[in-house]
């Protein structure tokens, strides 16, 4: 490993910051350091380290948080060990559910955390080398068959008792052409495009009417589901890649699993019309997000 590797160690303790800083140094890696869950995030995107070393009880910010966030936010793949004085089954479960690729206890082992940082690391790398002349699959849409109304319904069904059941999150969110139905009616072909760029292959996407599609996103948080919101948004603005029409302006409203006013599928289904409701009200281009309350956002150009 060449002192090029950068890595973020992110922990409000001195002593186990100086400890991992030493043994990541002498392994040949260059350190940068966080103390609490705002500074991490303010780091990662000034700095952008190869991989973050990050404590779980965190000041500002959990460390939990920290993670969903970081995760929402990374173009690529970014690794990220979760590390905590607290190893028990379930602090190593609720840590690796918040997206966190590895998880490990303190006080430090020196060659574990080595060979843990060295393993992430490598399938960094995996991620980031493409063989000479082959094709950028992410840049190709994924294949996706739109369901009719009760298959989607079953599905979503499905997602939602999983949620229920393993206390995962969900986000649900509802996307319109803006403007008029004549002109919404000639632009959800270009809007279904920009959506499949921005999904994945787990995630449900159905065609509701002539103006836009509802999209169920399993396991994304808040965060997350913001990210997708506002990349869709900033993208139907653009020309359109192959098209020659202009960018055009989407109204999109987001609700989410768990959350206090959500109880039932049904539940998150109306807080979603809500919110794209409350988002439409706003004269277009504006996305509504119902978490505890409504939070609207208007997404940079």
């Amino acid at each position: 490993m060449t002192s090029a590797v950068k890595i973020l160690i992110a922990d409000d303790s001195a002593s186990d910051r100086a400890a991992a800083r030493g043994i990541l140094v002498d392994a040949g890696y260059s350190v940068v350091e966080a103390t609490d869950g705002q500074q991490v995030l303010d780091m990662y995107q000034r700095e952008r380290p190869a991989m973050v070393l990050l404590d779980v009880v965190m000041p500002k910010i959990s460390g939990l948080e920290v993670c969903r966030i970081l995760k929402a936010k990374a173009s690529g793949y970014l690794p990220v060990l979760m590390v905590s004085t607290r190893n028990s089954v379930n602090a190593r479960v609720e840590g690796l559910r918040s997206g966190a690729d590895d998880y490990l206890g303190k006080p430090y082992d020196r060659e574990e955390l080595r060979l843990r940082v060295e393993v992430l690391l490598r399938t960094r790398a995996a991620f980031d080398v493409r063989p000479e002349g082959a094709a950028d699959v992410s840049a190709d849409p994924p294949a996706r068959v739109e369901l009719p109304t009760e298959e989607l319904h079953r599905r979503m069904q499905e997602e939602f008792a999983r949620a229920e059941r393993y206390s995962d999150p969900l986000a649900c969110l509802r996307i319109e052409v803006d403007g008029s139905d004549e002109r919404a009616a000639g632009l959800t072909t270009a809007l279904r495009g920009v959506i499949e760029t921005h999904v994945r292959k787990i995630d449900l996407v159905m065609r509701i009417d002539e103006r836009g599609f509802l999209l169920v996103l399993p396991n994304t948080h808040f965060p997350g589901a913001l990210t997708v919101a506002e990349r869709i948004s900033r993208e139907t603005r653009r020309p359109q890649r192959g098209e020659a029409q202009a960018g055009f302006t989407v109204s999109i409203g987001v609700s989410f699993f768990p959350n206090k006013d959500t109880h039932t599928l049904q539940d998150m289904l109306e807080l979603v019309h809500a919110a794209l409701d409350r988002a439409r009200r706003e004269q277009g281009g504006k996305i509504c997000l119902f978490q505890h309350q409504g939070y609207l956002y208007a997404p940079d150009d």
